[in-house]
């Protein structure tokens, strides 16, 4: 059982039960050193000396924690671990903040509403109908060739960072969020994304990152390989031209990061999108065969996609992005 201390929308039981199919077990606690910034849409909290933010410790399971993972759109929010105090005394728990700066800034220490937006029951209803519970939770990974036409602005974020305690012969750098969407059948899919650049020697990568993704795993590689994904409209390779002047040179290959078990029927959903464009695609041996020899991971793989289920997927986006960044060069 994990503890999450909440002060905005998490404290809804309308929200907890559309997210999770339950209300969670919950006490009040008080979080010191912070103060909730109520200035824009969404609430969040920031240190802030002599601040005392009131909300409550939900108690919650791993799965459960990668459903709310998805509420707060990770990365864009990731997990801390805070001191709170509640009637049981001092004790640990996670707490989500923003990861980049605020843009507006009006700190209060106690807030009777959740959070600016006005039709929240509307937007929650909106979240929990379109995003995809046929697979289990997973990170998902397109990694484009690409050549870096220079003139770009590369960044460091945590997630850089991170990657320098594993990785040494490669250079990450941030460079932006975007929003992909597609066609399927009669809706629109949109999904924010982190764009990343892997550079080894001469070669350069397009990672697009969607940590604890909320569409349909096969659905979205079934777009991306077909170049059917857009940003703003347009087609994603020029857009990314455009935008970043960075020209896309082939078809993505895709990782799949699992924290369940992904059934044969829906790995052979995967891999039946490449065997469209390649009738001599071994398939049957793609869906069946785990090739890692080792007991603490699955693996699944072909020219084009990875399917990784490890047996422990770690509850934070930034631990276990040491277990999945090794294989984002694949």
């Amino acid at each position: 059982m994990y503890k999450i201390f909440v002060y905005g929308t998490l404290k809804s039981e309308y929200l907890q039960n559309k997210l999770l199919g339950h209300t969670l077990e919950s006490y009040d606690a008080r979080l010191e050193g912070y103060s909730i910034n109520t200035a824009e849409k969404y609430f969040n909290v920031v240190p802030n000396e002599g601040g005392c933010v009131k909300g409550k410790v939900l108690l919650v399971n791993k799965e459960d924690m990668f459903y709310i993972d998805q509420w707060e759109v990770i990365p864009m929010y990731i997990k801390a671990k805070v001191r709170v105090h509640s009637e049981y005394g001092y004790e640990d728990a996670f707490i989500y903040i923003k990861k980049d700066k605020e843009e507006k800034i009006h700190l209060q220490d106690n807030v009777s509403n959740m959070c600016n937006n006005e039709n929240l029951e509307a937007t929650i209803d909106e979240f929990a109908d379109v995003r995809d519970m046929e697979f289990p939770v997973c990170d998902l990974y397109l990694n484009y060739p690409i050549e870096d036409l220079n003139n770009l602005s590369k960044n460091k974020d945590i997630f850089t960072e991170k990657v320098k305690e594993v990785v040494t012969d490669k250079e990450f750098s941030f460079i932006g969020y975007e929003y992909l969407s597609y066609n399927y059948g009669d809706c629109q899919v949109t999904v924010r994304v982190s764009l990343y650049i892997i550079e080894n020697n001469e070669k350069a990568t397009l990672s697009v990152m969607l940590p604890v993704s909320t569409c349909n795993p096969a659905k979205f590689w079934e777009k991306a390989f077909t170049r059917e994904l857009e940003i703003e409209g347009r087609n994603f390779a020029d857009y990314i031209y455009s935008k970043y002047n960075l020209k896309v040179l082939d078809a993505p290959k895709f990782i799949i990061y699992s924290s369940g078990e992904i059934d044969e029927s829906k790995r052979l959903d995967v891999f039946s999108v490449e065997k469209c464009f390649n009738k001599a695609f071994d398939i049957s041996k793609a869906v069946n065969t785990d090739i890692s020899k080792n007991k603490d991971v699955k693996i699944y793989i072909s020219d084009n996609v990875k399917i990784e289920i490890p047996n422990d997927f770690e509850v934070c986006y930034t631990d276990r992005l040491k277990s999945v960044i090794l294989t984002l060069s694949v």
